[in-house]
This record gives structure tokens, sequence and C-alpha cells, in this order.
């Protein structure tokens, strides 16, 4: 019976025991457990990967849209260079990785890469390596660009330097600046992203006649423009328009320098000195005629148009003669005295300007690129002249109104300068003491030396040059204050001159210095990169 008791106990002892089913039901858990815990860390790591490829994504593409790459190829470069720099040592198991970084809508650059990432354990149960693709996306801050062509025209300029002649030389490397520019414009979202003028200078500028009725134009020489002891060019106030009529003559469109302070500033026309004048060369004495009078002297004219300029006056007076206002009729004028750039438009040979011309589509690119093409090589140089009016184009104020007002936001001004010579208004041997101009005769004082003193006849050539280089630098200060932005190219220059043009440019690298005109179509071409890096905002 005790036997059986004792038997019985253990029986049911055993069956009570559930340690050997535990382990049991554990062998049978672990291994799915395990699967779990390593796929998590796994599915972790590729998370942990994920990230980095954004983070690296995000990089490379924020590189491309700061860039001043503006095609898909482009940026596509740009991009794969920045990606394969971020992601240099990250020691990321990527296989099939394909990146890629191009323009969109509204100034954006987006960037994608699609790659694949092998799980080491995951893929257990996924049966493949896991596929992932992320994106990103920049808009670009980008600017609107205003930009002047202040280029020179001068008799000069139809020399060669090198095995081209500098203004053949010039057109090309012009029209491929506009090409890019106007390429860029034509991708960007906003409707007018690129506006360039034209300014074609010698020693005056072309507005063009199409503005003789314009309310900034005084026909008359205003009594500011003449200074104490001096006079006007006729022996009275004439309106030279209606001189101009008399012979049957019109207006090319040539202007004169406004006097100081106003032909260094972009102030407004409005009366007085601010006003501009049409540009008219007198006709100068008849010298070696027979009937000169007695005691007529050696002088030689240089732009004598009317024959017989003695009658009426009976004087041997230079000016006398030279101002007589009953001479300028239908009668007695020489061949050339209707000429487009003769007689009263002596000196006016030269291209007229363009005003600020949005180049989106190819009707206007073609019209600033005709408009280059035109150019021509005639008379000499007056770089201030030139540089004043790039200055009107890009100014918001009168004559033209064209610019964006100083300081709006996204809007850069920009003087694109080139000069081929130094400053020059020479004496010559008569009265004047000089060509008629875009200061007048030095005679009128209207040009302003290095010290501050009107220059006046018999002033050395050189204080000429001096004075007319110190308004030309007084110009690019007051430009650049204004927030104007002023690349300048010197072609073949000398010393002097060169030192100017560095001077003048808003940094350093902005200047360059050519010495061969095949050099002119990389330099324009290196502008034009920096421009429109100028309209990428960092």
């Amino acid at each position: 019976m005790i036997f059986r008791h004792r038997l019985a106990e253990r029986l049911r002892r055993g069956a009570a025991d559930t340690r050997g089913a535990v382990a049991v039901q554990f062998a049978f858990l672990v291994l799915p457990l395990l699967v779990l815990v390593f796929g998590m860390v796994d599915l972790n790591r590729i998370s942990v990967q994920r990230r980095q490829l954004q983070d690296a994504l995000d990089a490379s593409t924020l590189m491309a849209a700061r860039s001043t790459a503006v095609t898909d190829p482009a940026l596509d470069t740009v991009g794969d260079a920045a990606f394969a720099a971020e992601m240099a040592g990250q020691g990321l198991p990527l296989t099939a990785a394909s990146t890629t970084f191009k323009g969109g809508p509204d100034s954006r650059v987006l960037g994608s890469v699609s790659v694949t990432l092998k799980p080491i354990i995951a893929n257990l149960w996924m049966q493949g390596d896991l596929p992932v693709t992320v994106t990103s996306e920049v808009m670009r801050s980008v600017t609107r660009l205003e930009v002047a062509l202040v280029l020179d025209n001068t008799g000069s300029m139809d020399q060669t330097l090198g095995s081209t002649k500098k203004i053949t030389a010039l057109k090309t490397a012009a029209q491929s600046l506009v090409d890019t520019l106007s390429a860029a414009a034509a991708r960007a979202t906003e409707p007018d992203a690129v506006k360039i003028g034209v300014v074609p200078f010698s020693m005056t500028v072309n507005v063009g006649p199409t503005y003789q009725t314009a309310s900034w134009i005084s026909p008359t020489l205003p009594a500011a423009y003449i200074p104490s002891g001096t006079t006007d060019i006729f022996e009275s106030s004439q309106n030279r328009f209606t001189l101009l009529s008399r012979m049957g003559a019109t207006w090319s469109g040539c202007i004169e320098s406004r006097p100081a302070p106003y032909d260094i500033t972009d102030d407004p026309p409005s009366a007085g000195a601010s006003l501009f004048v049409p540009f008219f060369a007198p006709d100068e004495p008849d010298s070696g005629k027979a009937s000169q009078p007695a005691g007529w002297g050696g002088f030689t004219a240089n732009n004598n148009y009317i024959t017989k300029d003695i009658s009426g006056t009976g004087s041997s007076n230079w000016f006398t003669r030279q101002a007589y206002v009953a001479k300028y009729g239908t009668s007695n004028l020489t061949s050339t005295a209707k000429a487009v750039d003769g007689g009263p438009n002596s000196g006016c040979g030269l291209t007229s300007l363009l005003r600020l011309t949005n180049v989106r589509t190819s009707t206007e690119t073609t019209k600033v690129k005709t408009k280059l093409n035109a150019m021509i090589a005639v008379g000499n140089t007056n770089v201030a002249m030139g540089l004043i009016w790039g200055w009107h184009m890009v100014s918001p104020n009168a004559p033209f109104t064209d610019g964006a007002a100083y300081g709006t936001k996204d809007v850069k001004k920009i003087i694109l300068l080139l000069t081929d010579g130094d400053n020059t208004n020479t004496g010559q041997n008569n009265p004047n003491d000089s060509l008629y101009s875009g200061y007048g005769y030095i005679w009128q004082r209207r040009l302003i030396g290095a010290g501050g003193v009107a220059l006046d006849a018999g002033s050395s050539d050189t204080a000429r040059r001096d004075g007319m280089d110190s308004r030309q630098a007084k110009i690019c200060t007051n430009a650049k204050a204004k927030g104007v932005i002023i690349y300048s190219i010197g072609v073949g220059v000398s010393s002097h001159s060169r030192a100017i043009l560095q001077a003048c440019a808003t940094s350093p690298e902005f200047y360059y210095d050519v010495t061969d005109a095949a050099q002119l179509k990389p330099v324009f071409d290196a502008i034009a990169g920096s421009i429109q890096n100028l309209r990428i905002a960092k």
C-alpha cells in the first residue's frame, strides 16, 4: 500500500512538472524573435542610410542651385560632383546609384537619387534588396539684371590688335555675351529677367534723332551752360533745330555733355544746366579764300561747310565770322553740309544708342545684336561721355527712366565699359584750339580740369586728358555709390588708362586687360558667366 501511494505521488508530481515544455516552446520561439530583433536593427540601419542620402542630396542640390549653371546638363554635372564628394567616406553599400539634377518651375533646382540598399537580415523575408528614392528641391533666389554695354567706337577701334580689327572682334564678342544672357533670360520664370542696352561712344554719344522734341532737350544753349567770360558759339541765342531746318538739314541725334556738376551725375533733367543740348558743329571761317580780308592769319578750319561766310560781316575776326547766324541757309552749302555725319553733324557719325531691351525673346535679342553689328569706328575718345550715358541707361531717373528704382530687391545694375585709348581733346591750329566735341569748344570752358578749374584755350593736351580722366573717375565713383556694378576692359591701353579703368571697376577681378583683339571673345564670355553668377543669389 505504501508502495502504491508513493508511486501515485511521483506520477502526480511528474504530471505537474512543466519545465521541459517551456524549454521546448522557447526553442521554437527564439529563432523568429532573433530575426525580428535583428530585422529591426537592419531597418534602423537602412533608415540611417536613407537620412544620409537625403542630407547628401540636399547639400548637392543646394550646391547646384548656387552655381552659375543654367542648363540641365550643367546643373547635373555640378550636382553629380557635389553628391560624390558628400558621399565619400560614408561606407554605404550602395549599388546602381543614379542621381539627377535639373531645373524646375519657378527658378527651382530639382535633385533626385535612386539607389539600392542591401539589407543584412531583412532580405530573408523581403527576398531582395531595398530600392530607395529620395528627392530634394531648392528655389534659387534670382536677380533681374539691367546691363549697359558702353563700347568705344572711336577711329582707333578700326585698327588691328594682333591679327584682327578691334571693332570687328568687339562686335563678335559682344553679340556672344548677348546670346548667353538672352538664353538665360529665356529659361527664367521672370518676364524681364535680363535687359540689355548699348551705348556706342566716341567724342560724343548719339541718342538718336527721335528725341528732338523730348522735354529733356533744350534746342537753345541755356544760360547756365555759359560760364562768366565766355559766349555761345552764335552771335545771339539760337534754336539749333531752327538753324538745321533753314539749311534743309536734320539732326543726327548726337548730344553735348551737360556742364559741371551734371556731367558726372544722373540727376534728372529739369531746367537750365541739367537739360541736354543737341550737338551742332558750327561752320568755321573760310580760311584760304581769295576774298579774305587783309591781315587774316594762317588758321586752318576743321569744319567749313558754308562758303563765303564773310558776306554780311566784313570782319576778319575768326569768332565774328564763325558766330554769324545769317549764313545758315540753303545757299553756299558744300556737299557735306547736310550729311548725317557732316556739316552741323560733323563728329556724329557713330551709331545711336539702344535703350534697355528685354532679351527674353529672339526678336528682342536680334534687335540688340543688330545694333552691335551696326557699330562703326569714328571720332576721338571721351570715355566720360560714354560712361555717363551708360549710367543714364540703367538709372531710374530721366531722361529714360528705364532702370528700376535704386535699392529695388533682386535687381542689379551693371555697366560693362570698354575702351582702347586715352581720353583726347587735342589743340588745333585756329582760335577754337580744339575740335567741336561733346564739350563744345575748349574755349567754352565746359571741361573741368583735374584740379577742379575749368580749362580754356591754350591748355595743354595733357591737362585736357587729365581733366577728362578726372570726370570719368568721378562718374565711376558716383555710379558705384548708387550700387551700379562696373566691369571694365582695356584693349591695348596705355598704363595710364589701365590704372583708371582698374580703379573704375567694382573689384579688381572685374577689370580685364586685352592685348590681342582675339582675346575679346573669351573675355566677354567670362564676363557673361560672371554676370549670370550675379543673377543667382548665394
